[in-house]
């Protein structure tokens, strides 16, 4: 007796297949592939979230360069013993 296909019910099933067939381990994925993959998934965005997503990257930069210039300007700052 075979089990029946739930994945059509329930598309986040345990045994539900992922749809790429072409999915590789993370350590199998050359760069030029992922490249490409981003790629893909930029063309799929509007403008307006490409904005969004810079606006963010933006954001995470510069809190990223504040907190190494913080933790430069302790490591240079003379300790009192």
């Amino acid at each position: 007796m075979t089990e029946p296909d739930t994945s059509a019910k329930n598309p986040a099933a345990p045994s539900a297949k992922p749809a790429d067939h072409d999915e590789k381990a993370p350590a199998d994925v050359t760069i030029s592939e992922g490249l490409s993959k981003i790629f893909e998934a930029g063309e799929a965005l509007t403008p307006e979230q490409v904005d969004a997503l810079a606006e963010q990257a933006k954001t995470a930069a510069k809190q990223s360069q504040e907190a190494r210039d913080n933790k430069n300007a302790q490591l240079d700052t003379p300790k009192d013993h």
